[in-house]
């Protein structure tokens, strides 16, 4: 196998859940890890983050598998003092123990059982990871002797299991017992439930009695997933959380927008900072995200080819040397290094690779002449189309169109450009600056071509927008489409085959959507239809505001109802839009301090720009068409826009409205 290989299939797993639950090899200590206060913590943390930021990553990596991993060479005795179990309930079953006829207080002592179970299993296995680990602190033969006696109610009128076989034996078998009764409630008698923190409580209580290494220890229940939890197996989580203490703290990770509730069992309900702290990821990730994301690429790229490595893999693994990581020799270097894997299209080679592209050339040089048609002007095309000033010949078809600028004027500041004379091309004014990347994606948008501005590590960076797992994936596509082996320490995908993985990662990311919670389908269809507007807007022939990328919602003629806000808010849960402060408002009848962005993996699918630069607003009339319309109503949308905006369907991809016969079968019977 070359290294090219070699490369490849180190990024095909991309998943903390394809990686089992040992991930010590796979871990990079995140920058953020010392803000997270877990050594010391005896207060429960909720970890808050969109799929693919590290959640799963993050607690498997604090679970007893990994932190007693056998792959880890040295294992401090202080690690005896945080002992983490993860526990992500089985979605479909837990969804199951609700209704049916079955009481609530009976699916309340179920899920408790659950719980009891689960965890009273991840104590005893994590038992086997001290055991096997190289702490040697712990000798598994000596613990069958251990005396169980004091579980003995919980198993009356039969005798308590007389070794920690034998209890897990029949942890085991409760478990297979719950899931027969749950899946047959109506003809099945009740099992017996334990009692879940208790019982938990209570092993723990007899290891650390027993076990001289473990007297100090306290154990951390890491829950997953927690937003798929219903609202009483939430409340009951609540409680636990609500109540921990050493020995047992509860801590829980889950998307945005995931708490159902916040009541507990009792009268009171959790409060941050009373009773949690919460610890955002994708907040994090975004403060110092492209070390990180050149981190995780070398991390994967290592295990294959370790001469393109540009540090000591072992650095990634300590949490006491994020300070090297944060010196900015090591930053740059790091940095550099992934560059030189994906580089970045300057944009000066941008314009070149478009004017070198015979089809976008012609293209270019029409749109001009069309131009100044329309205008009436003796101007010539080749006044204002010259190969050796590309940028600037991109951007004057927007210039021509827009009516305060007349021909002649654009003509003279490209001759004073010619001349190296002050302009407005490159001078105050600065025209290429605030149009050439709206002009360059207007000039491929109808061409089946690839546009490179999709390329470039720190491009992949902006585009997976803190998501670990879409990096690794537009990485993984890149590399996938290189044929040729690295030769000694070099490797380098070329920008058009960067661009390509991206427009193809961005097409795969798009139709999971459609997995997205109970609004997948809904959600997928108001991408479509979005992704659609964006890319009208980006057609505009004056460019006169380019590259939108984002929105707000006008409330003129109606308030969002309901299932709307509710839309919005799954819409924010899964990642589709990222919710922010507005930075600047046109009016004041905008919604105050709210705006939406688009999820820029999403970008190269549409050929619509990643950055966040301009605004559209629309109505709520508008909102609600783009989420629940009908086909037929956001036709008429589209239509209109077109008009509104001069767009020349000539100049737009023909597949553009394809994108809504997509949602054909969603948003009609």
């Amino acid at each position: 196998m070359d290294d090219t290989t070699a490369i490849q299939r180190a990024f095909v797993k991309n998943r903390a859940e394809e990686l089992g639950y040992d991930v010590w090899k796979h871990f990079a200590v995140p920058p953020f890890f010392d803000r997270l206060d877990l050594a010391d913590a005896r207060k429960p943390r909720v970890i808050v983050g969109g799929r693919g930021c590290g959640k799963t990553m993050l607690l498997r990596y604090l679970s007893h598998q990994s932190t007693f991993s056998p792959d880890r060479e040295n294992v401090p005795r202080d690690s005896l003092q945080h002992i983490g179990l993860y526990w992500r309930a089985d979605t479909q079953f837990a969804a199951a123990m609700i209704g049916r006829g079955v009481a609530d207080d009976v699916w309340t002592s179920a899920f408790n059982h659950l719980l009891a179970v689960m965890n009273g299993l991840e104590v005893l296995a994590s038992l086997q990871s001290i055991a096997e680990s190289k702490v040697g602190v712990l000798d598994a033969s000596k613990l069958e002797d251990m005396h169980l006696g004091e579980l003995a109610p919980y198993f009356a009128p039969a005798p308590p299991p007389a070794t920690l076989s034998a209890l897990r034996s029949q942890l085991v078998m409760a478990r297979r017992e719950l899931r027969m009764w749950v899946n047959n409630v109506h003809t099945s008698p009740i099992p017996k439930f334990l009692p879940g923190a208790p019982f938990v409580l209570d092993l723990i209580a007899i290891l650390r009695k027993a076990i001289p290494c473990l007297s100090g220890s306290t154990y951390f229940i890491y829950v997953d997933e927690y937003e798929n939890l219903s609202g009483y197996q939430q409340r009951i989580i609540n409680t636990c959380l609500k109540h921990s203490e050493s020995p047992l703290i509860f801590n829980l990770a889950m998307k945005r927008n995931a708490f159902v509730t916040r009541e507990t069992l009792g009268p009171e309900s959790i409060m941050e900072i009373a009773d949690f702290r919460m610890h955002n990821l994708e907040d994090y990730l975004r403060q110092d995200f492209e070390v990180f994301a050149a981190e995780i690429l070398f991390l994967n790229i290592g295990s294959a080819t370790p001469s393109l490595l540009p540090f000591d893999i072992g650095l990634l693994r300590d949490p006491s040397r994020l300070g090297e990581r944060r010196a900015d020799d090591y930053r740059h270097r790091v940095i550099d290094a992934a560059e030189q894997l994906f580089p970045d299209v300057p944009q000066r080679q941008l314009a070149e690779m478009a004017f070198a592209d015979a089809a976008i050339r012609r293209s270019l040089q029409d749109r001009i002449s069309k131009a100044l048609r329309a205008r009436g002007d003796t101007v010539s095309t080749d006044q204002l189309f010259d190969e050796g000033y590309p940028e600037a010949s991109i951007v004057v078809p927007a210039l021509l169109h827009r009516k305060n600028l007349e021909p002649g004027l654009v003509a003279s500041e490209f001759a004073q450009l010619r001349k190296g004379e002050t302009n407005r091309f490159t001078g105050q004014t600065d025209w290429i600056h605030n149009n050439f990347i709206g002009c360059l994606l207007h000039l491929y948008e109808p061409h089946a071509r690839t546009c490179p501005f999709y390329a470039g590590f720190r491009t992949f960076c902006l585009l997976a927008r803190g998501n670990i797992r879409h990096l690794l994936e537009l990485c993984h596509k890149s590399i996938a489409r290189v044929e040729t082996a690295p030769g000694g320490n070099s490797f380098q995908v070329p920008p058009l085959e960067q661009a390509e993985a991206a427009r193809q990662a961005s097409a795969d990311f798009l139709k999971e959507v459609r997995s997205f919670g109970k609004f997948g389908n809904q959600l997928h269809a108001f991408v479509l239809r979005l992704g659609s507007v964006f890319a009208l807007a980006h057609s505009r022939p004056t460019q006169s505001e380019p590259e939108p990328s984002h929105f707000s919602i006008r409330q003129r003629v109606m308030q969002l109802e309901p299932q709307d806000q509710e839309f919005i808010r799954e819409a924010v849960k899964w990642s589709v839009l990222f919710e922010e402060e507005e930075t600047k408002q046109k009016d004041q009848i905008a919604q105050a301090n709210i705006e939406y962005v688009l999820n820029p993996i999403y970008a190269p699918y549409f050929r619509i720009t990643y950055r966040k630069r301009r605004r559209l607003e629309f109505t709520a009339e508008e909102f609600v068409t783009l989420t629940r319309g009908s086909y037929g109503d956001v036709r008429a949308l589209l239509k209109r826009l077109t008009d509104q905006w001069l767009v020349d369907l000539d100049e737009v991809n023909e597949t553009l409205f394809s994108h809504l016969k997509r949602t054909r079968e969603v948003s009609e019977p």
